[in-house]
C-alpha cells in the first residue's frame, strides 16, 4: 500500500497547519496530512471546537505503508520533521517544498520547490491557488487568513510583505472569516500564561550589545509549555523589548525561544547555532546536555557575532558643516544662528577653511550684553574645536559628550573634516538604539526607522508612476552621492493611505543640478528657478516633480516673506507649517523607504491632531492659522490645544492685519474651494479668525443654514448643466459678506485686493441682491426678471436664489433657465433674410419678440412674424421722424 502525504514542522502553528490542510484539499488531490508531532495548543483547540474534517493519516499508519510523494510545508529543514523525515528517507520518495523561510544549511534537497519572500507559508499556498485559477472556499480562505495573521503578527511584523497584504485582502473577498482570527489567533492570556509571564519578568536580565539592549530570562519549568512562544511574544510586546531570549529549563533539555525587533539581527540565524531555526524576528531551538549558565554565555557570544555592528560617528555625522569666519561680527554670527535655527557654530580662520574656535548662543548673547555686537567673533569665541575619528562608536562618543559638555564635535577621517554631530542628534540616536523595539514618540526618539512600513506604502498606496520616479530619484542620488528625500503632504497621505500625486523632493546639495540629472534619467525636461533654489521636472507623460535644495527660512519681520538659504533636511523640515507635513522618506542608498520624523508628525497623525513646530510659527506666517483650519477639516483632525493657544496669541498681536491682501486671499481661496466649506468657516469663527479678516464678518446658525442651502443651489446649477459655475470661493465669500454689517462686500474687496469682475461683484453685491429679490417677489413681468438676471453677476443671482422662499426660488430658477438655456427663436440673420435692412430696429424687434414669448403673449412659432412686423413698424416710425425733421 502506498500513500501520498502533506506534512509540516513539529508543534505546528496556524501557518503550518492551515497551509498543509489546504494544500492537501486543493493543490495535491489524493494527499493526506500527517503531523510530525503534536499541534500547538491553540491549533488543537481550534480543531476540537470547529469540528473541521481533516484528511489526516496518523504517523503509525505511515510506518506500515510506502510513501509515494511528500509535500513539506512551512519548513525545509529535516530536523523539524522528526520521524516523518526518517520515513521520507526510508522510501526515498519525491519531495515538494512550500516554504517562505530563507534556505538553511543542511536543508532538504527537494525535487520541486515553491518559495518566495512572504511573511507566511499560507500566502504561498493562496498564491498557488490563484495561479491555478482555483477559488478558495470560505472555509479554506478562513484557514489561510489565520495562518497569515499569526505568522505576520496581524500584518505588523517586519517580514510582512505587500504580497501578504494583497493575498489577505483577496481571502477576505473570498469569504474569509475575521471571527475565526479573533477567536483563535488574537487570543488573550490565560491563567497559565500569566504565571509564566510573571516568571519571565522576574528573571529578566539586561545587557547591551553593540548599543542594543538584550533581555534574557532563564526560567526553570516543571513541564513543557506548549504556548510558551506566545507568552514570550507577549513579554516582548508588553515591555517593548528590542531583543528577547527565554531559556526554559526542563532538564536535560532547555527550550530557547528568541525574538528580535532589530533590523539586521536575524533570530533564525542565531537559533541555527543551537540546532534550531526560524524567521528573522522569531526563532527557537531545543538544546540537550548544556547547563543554563553555559548556554547563556554561548548565546551572548553568538549575539555579539550576529548583532549588526555598532553605529559610529561617521555613520550619523551631518555632511554639511555650517561655519562663520573669525572676522564675522558678533551680531552677524548671532543672526546666522537664528537663520539656521542652531545653538552652536564652529569658527574658521579668515584666510582658510581651518577650524579655529567654537561659538554658542550663550557666548554671543553675553557678548551683546557687554556691547561687543560689532566686534569680530575671534574676540569672544572658545579657542579650538572638538574632533573625533569617524570610526568612534556611539557609546564611546556619548561618554565624551557627557564628560566634556560638548555642544557638537567635528568628525574627521584621515585628518580631514567629513561632518558634524550635535549633542541632540547623538543622544537621539543613542536613545533610539537602546530602545530599538520601543514605540517611541518621535519628539523624544527623533528619526525612527520605519523602512518596511513606509516602503510598503510606497508600493501599495502611491500611484505606479510615483513609485517609478522615486526609483529614478534613488538611482540619481546614488550616482551623485547625495541624500534625497520625498517630503511634504505626500508623506502624510502615505501614512493616512490617501492618494496624493504631488511629488516633492528635497536634496541635501544642489537641487537644480539634481533636477537636471533626474530629467536626463527620465527623458523629461527641467525648469530651474535659481533664486528659490528649486526646479520643476516635466516627465514625458506630462507629470511634474518639484525638486528643491534643502533650505532654511528666516523671517525678518512678522508676516513678511521669508529669506532662504541652503541647509540640511532637519532645518528644511523645521521651516514647514505643521508636524504632520514635516515628514520625509529617505530615497538614497539602503535607507530607501525610511521614514524621517524629527518632530513627532507620525504620532500627531495617530492622534489626529494639527500642531505647529514652534511657538513663533503664526508670528512668522499668519496664513498658517487659516491653513490649520483647512487641514483639520480636510483630514478630520482637531487643532491641538497648544496650537489653538498660539493662534489666539498671534491674533492678539494683530499679525493678520500685517498680512498682504494677496496672501490672505490665496489662503482663503484654498479653504473655500474645499468641499463643504461651511464647517471650515465655522472653525474660523470659533478661533476668532473670521473677525480678524474683517471685523464685520459674523457667524451664527442662520449663516450656517444659508451656506448649506448655497451648496444645494450650486449642486442644482451643476446638475442642470447651465455652463461654467462661478468660482466656489467667491460664492461662499459673498455669502459671508451678504450676512455681515453694511458695506462688508466693499471692505472685503479692499482687504483681499479683489479687482476686476470679482471685485465689482463684491462691491455691488448688496444692491444686486436687493433688486433681484424685490422683482422676483413682485408681480413684475417674466421678461423683466430674465433681463435683470442677465445684467446681474451670476454670483449675485445664485446668492439671491439661496435666500428666497420656495415659490420665489422657483420663479428665479425659471428666469435663470430661460436666460442660460433658452435658444433664440429668431435672429438678426432671419430678419435680414426676410428683407429687413440692418439697423438698430433689428435688435429692438428681436427683444420685443423675445419678451412677448417670455410673457406668454404669443407662441414661440409666432416670434418670427412678430419680429418682422415690429421691425417694419420701427422703420416706419423712424422714416416719419426723419421726414418731420426735414420739414
Amino acid at each position: 500500500m502506498r500513500v501520498k502525504i502533506v506534512t509540516t514542522h513539529l508543534s505546528a502553528d496556524f501557518d503550518g497547519f492551515s497551509a498543509a490542510v489546504v494544500a492537501a484539499w486543493r493543490l495535491f488531490p489524493g494527499h493526506r496530512v500527517v503531523f510530525a508531532g503534536s499541534l500547538e495548543a491553540a491549533v488543537r483547540r481550534f480543531v476540537e471546537e470547529s469540528g473541521l474534517e481533516i484528511p489526516e493519516v496518523k504517523i503509525r499508519e505511515v510506518r506500515r505503508t510506502r510513501l509515494e510523494h511528500a509535500v513539506v510545508v512551512d519548513t525545509s529543514h529535516p530536523g523539524r520533521l522528526g520521524e516523518v523525515w526518517d520515513l521520507i528517507q526510508r522510501d526515498n520518495c519525491p519531495v515538494t517544498i512550500i516554504d517562505h523561510h530563507e534556505p538553511e544549511p543542511g536543508g532538504i534537497e527537494a525535487d520541486e520547490v515553491f518559495s518566495g519572500r512572504t511573511g507566511a507559508a499560507c500566502t504561498l499556498v493562496a498564491t498557488l491557488l490563484e495561479k491555478r485559477n482555483m477559488v478558495p472556499t470560505p472555509e479554506e480562505a478562513s484557514l489561510l487568513l489565520m495562518g497569515i495573521y499569526e505568522d505576520t503578527g496581524g500584518l505588523s511584523y517586519r517580514e510582512t510583505t505587500p504580497e501578504d497584504l494583497r493575498v489577505a485582502a483577496g481571502l477576505l473577498e473570498a469569504g474569509g472569516s475575521l471571527e475565526w482570527i479573533q477567536r483563535w489567533v488574537l487570543r488573550g492570556l490565560e491563567p497559565g500564561h500569566f504565571e509564566l509571564l510573571n516568571r519571565l519578568v522576574e528573571a529578566t536580565e539586561r545587557t547591551t550589545i553593540h548599543g542594543v539592549e538584550v533581555s534574557i530570562a532563564t526560567v526553570d519549568v516543571q513541564e513543557y509549555h506548549e504556548e510558551a512562544a506566545y507568552v514570550v511574544h507577549r513579554w516582548m510586546e508588553t515591555f517593548d523589548l528590542a531583543v528577547g531570549a527565554a531559556l526554559l529549563v526542563q532538564p536535560p533539555h532547555i527550550n530557547l525561544i528568541l525574538r528580535s525587533r532589530v533590523p539586521g539581527l536575524h533570530a533564525g540565524h542565531v537559533a541555527r547555532h543551537f540546532g534550531g531555526g526560524g524567521h528573522q524576528t522569531a526563532a527557537s531551538a531545543r538544546i540537550l546536555g548544556k547547563a543554563p549558565v553555559e548556554l547563556r554565555e554561548e548565546l551572548l557570544r553568538v549575539l555579539r557575532k550576529e548583532m549588526p555592528p555598532p553605529l559610529t560617528a561617521g555613520d550619523i555625522a551631518l555632511s554639511r558643516i555650517f561655519t562663520v569666519t573669525a572676522e564675522t561680527s558678533v551680531e552677524s554670527a548671532k543672526e546666522r544662528m537664528n537663520h539656521l535655527r542652531i545653538n552652536a557654530l564652529p569658527v574658521t580662520a579668515e584666510d582658510s577653511a581651518r577650524l579655529v574656535g567654537t561659538l554658542t548662543r550663550q557666548i554671543l548673547d553675553q557678548a551683546v550684553v557687554h556691547g561687543l555686537g560689532a566686534h569680530p567673533v575671534r574676540m569672544v569665541m572658545r579657542p579650538g574645536v572638538p574632533t573625533v575619528p569617524a570610526d568612534m562608536p556611539l557609546e564611546e562618543l556619548g561618554e565624551a559628550f557627557l564628560e566634556r559638555s560638548y555642544r557638537f564635535v567635528i568628525v574627521e577621517k584621515e585628518g580631514r573634516p567629513v561632518g558634524l554631530i550635535t549633542r541632540i542628534e547623538l543622544f537621539r540616536r543613542l536613545f533610539q538604539a537602546r530602545n530599538a523595539g520601543a514605540n517611541l514618540d518621535n519628539r523624544i526618539g527623533g528619526t525612527r526607522p520605519a523602512r518596511q512600513a513606509i516602503g510598503r506604502r510606497l508600493r501599495t498606496v502611491a500611484p505606479g508612476w510615483v513609485g517609478e520616479i522615486l526609483g529614478h530619484a534613488r538611482a540619481v542620488a546614488n550616482a551623485r552621492g547625495e541624500e534625497v528625500y520625498l517630503v511634504g503632504g505626500v508623506v502624510r497621505d502615505l501614512l493616512l493611505e490617501r492618494p496624493n500625486e504631488d511629488v516633492d523632493l528635497v536634496v541635501e546639495g544642489d537641487g537644480i543640478a539634481f533636477a537636471e540629472a533626474l530629467a536626463r534619467e527620465t527623458g523629461g525636461r527641467s525648469h530651474p528657478h535659481a533664486p528659490f533654489l528649486t526646479a520643476v521636472v516635466i516627465l514625458p507623460s506630462g507629470k511634474k516633480v518639484d525638486v528643491a535644495s534643502a533650505r532654511t527660512e528666516f523671517y525678518r519681520t512678522p508676516a513678511a516673506l521669508p529669506e532662504v538659504e541652503t541647509s540640511l533636511i532637519r532645518q528644511d523640515l523645521y521651516r514647514r507649517d505643521f508636524t504632520i507635513n514635516a515628514l520625509a522618506v529617505a530615497l538614497a542608498g539602503d535607507r530607501f523607504g525610511t521614514l524621517v520624523d524629527f518632530f513627532g508628525g507620525r504620532k500627531d497623525i495617530e492622534r489626529r491632531e494639527i500642531r505647529v513646530l514652534h511657538s513663533l510659527s503664526f508670528i512668522d506666517d499668519p496664513t498658517r492659522a487659516i491653513r490649520a483650519v483647512r487641514y483639520a477639516r480636510r483630514l478630520g483632525f482637531v487643532i491641538a490645544a497648544d496650537t489653538r493657544y498660539l493662534i489666539s496669541t498671534a491674533l492678539a498681536e494683530g499679525v493678520l492685519d500685517r498680512l498682504s491682501g494677496q496672501r490672505l486671499r490665496h489662503e482663503l481661496v484654498l479653504l473655500l474651494n474645499e468641499p463643504h466649506p461651511a464647517a471650515s468657516i465655522e472653525l474660523l469663527a470659533e478661533l476668532g479668525l473670521l473677525r480678524a479678516i474683517t471685523p464685520r464678518l459674523t457667524w451664527d446658525e442662520r449663516i450656517r443654514s444659508f451656506l448649506l442651502e448655497l451648496e444645494g443651489v450650486i449642486k442644482w446649477f451643476e446638475i442642470e448643466g447651465f455652463g461654467s459655475l462661478p468660482e466656489r470661493w467667491s460664492l461662499f465669500l459673498g455669502a459671508l459678506a451678504l450676512h455681515a454689517n453694511g458695506g462688508a462686500g466693499e471692505r472685503l474687496a479692499e482687504r483681499l485686493q479683489l479687482t476686476g469682475r470679482v471685485g465689482a461683484f463684491m462691491a455691488g453685491l448688496g444692491e444686486h441682491v436687493r433688486r433681484l429679490t424685490a422683482l422676483v417677489q413682485s408681480d413684475g413681468r417674466r421678461s423683466q426678471l430674465v433681463r435683470l438676471v442677465e445684467k446681474t453677476p451670476l454670483e449675485s443671482v445664485l446668492l439671491t436664489m439661496t435666500g428666497l422662499g420656495r415659490a420665489a426660488r422657483r420663479r428665479l430658477a425659471d428666469a435663470i433657465e430661460a436666460s442660460l438655456k433658452g435658444k433664440p427663436l429668431v435672429t438678426g440673420a432671419d430678419l435680414i433674410a426676410a428683407g429687413i435692412p440692418p439697423g438698430p430696429h433689428v435688435g429692438r424687434a428681436l427683444k420685443a419678440a423675445r419678451d412677448a414669448v417670455l410673457d406668454g403673449e404669443i407662441d414661440p412659432g409666432q416670434a418670427v412674424d412678430l419680429a418682422r412686423t415690429k421691425a417694419r413698424e420701427l422703420m416706419s416710425r423712424a422714416h416719419r421722424r426723419t421726414g418731420e425733421g426735414r420739414t
